[in-house]
């Protein structure tokens, strides 16, 4: 007996199934799971196929599962877990200005503002609002690389995360063993490090969870013939930072939905907390980027007390380049369902 709620699978999968058609992508996915214990309520993929006529599909690919199977940079929602190192080590606070210049050079290559503007003095939270790679690249480097590092694979990245599914991978964050500042400066904002996108639904749940990051299933139960059960349940992996830290996170994510480019995911009475996050697709390769994208949004609601947290995912989209355009209104709409579904309480009325 899995995890799955029928019902919010079967939204996640519509929700998917219309942004697909919409944005003519190539593939999208997506996970819908429970903070508090890593139980997961939604996990798909399409393309898919008949269930009912497996053997008669020619495209072998449509049987994985890329949320748990495949690897990605995926951006920009990597930027909260830069920013919950550095709250967590003490080194900035959501208020800590810096000045955004617009670009930063490193040797030969220089890394821009997705817009290449500069913003002049900003505050950590405003990073996120307007996620500003400049101020990603300035925690980093506040942290230094020992301690960057050290966060990244506190947070899960690198290694699997121990789902009771098949074929999971570790992700690739190989690029940080150069001690390159160029690697680290990139990976502070989603590049350069491939990760699963059930490894950052994972880190952002554990922010939503106070800290506390809990291994992720899918089995609820086990049956023989003989009515013999084997029950599963929640599994702590560990606090990765304060309560404090994860909370002062929590409220500049919240002000990300409701001020930043993420403000059409926003529900109504409820206190929403997101990112998304718009990657460049790498080169085959591996020596740059193409013009092709990756569109992620993952976010949890209520923040203070989530009942859930999705992460969504586009590949390839076409006729619109960024993600706050083309995922957040699909997160809303599932926001809203699984609310509602839930029957919770509005946070404000």
């Amino acid at each position: 007996m899995l995890t799955i709620d029928r019902n919010i699978q079967f939204e996640l999968e519509e929700t998917l199934g219309v942004l697909l058609k919409r944005m003519e992508g190539e593939s999208a996915s997506g996970v819908i799971l429970e903070p508090e214990t890593g139980r997961i309520l939604g996990l798909a993929a399409l393309p898919s196929f008949d269930p009912n006529e497996y053997s008669k599909e020619k495209n072998y690919s449509v049987f994985r599962m890329p949320v748990v199977d495949s690897q990605f940079e995926l951006g920009s929602v990597f930027k909260p877990i830069t920013m919950a190192a550095g709250l967590n080590e003490g080194v900035v606070k959501p208020d800590t200005t810096y000045f955004d210049a617009g670009s930063l050079k490193f040797g030969g290559y220089v890394i821009k503002n997705f817009d290449g503007k500069s913003n002049k003095t900003q505050t950590m939270t405003q990073v996120l609002e307007k996620s500003l790679n400049t101020g990603a690249v300035y925690v980093g480097r506040l942290l230094g690389q020992e301690r960057f590092l050290e966060y990244v694979q506190r947070f899960g990245f690198g290694e699997k995360t121990g789902i009771d599914f098949p074929n999971e991978i570790s992700g690739n964050i190989a690029n940080l063993e150069s001690g390159r500042d160029l690697e680290y400066a990139t990976a502070s904002f989603g590049q350069g490090i491939a990760v699963t996108p059930l490894q950052m639904a994972m880190a952002l749940a554990a922010i939503a969870n106070g800290g506390v990051m809990m291994k992720p299933y899918i089995v609820e139960k086990i049956t023989d013939d003989a009515g013999n059960e084997r029950a599963f349940g929640p599994e702590k992996k560990g606090e990765i930072i304060t309560k404090e830290a994860a909370e002062a996170l929590a409220k500049m994510l919240i002000s990300t939905v409701r001020n930043g480019y993420e403000n059409r995911a926003g529900v109504t009475g409820y206190f929403v907390a997101g990112k998304t996050g718009t990657a460049q697709i790498p080169l085959k390769d591996r020596r740059g980027y193409s013009q092709d994208v990756i569109h992620t949004f993952v976010g949890f609601a209520p923040a203070f007390r989530p009942k859930f947290l999705a992460l969504i995912q586009l590949n390839r989209p076409q006729g619109n380049r960024f993600a706050s355009n083309t995922m957040t209104p699909a997160f809303r709409d599932l926001a809203e369902f699984v609310l509602n579904y839930y029957e919770v309480p509005p946070d404000e009325k």
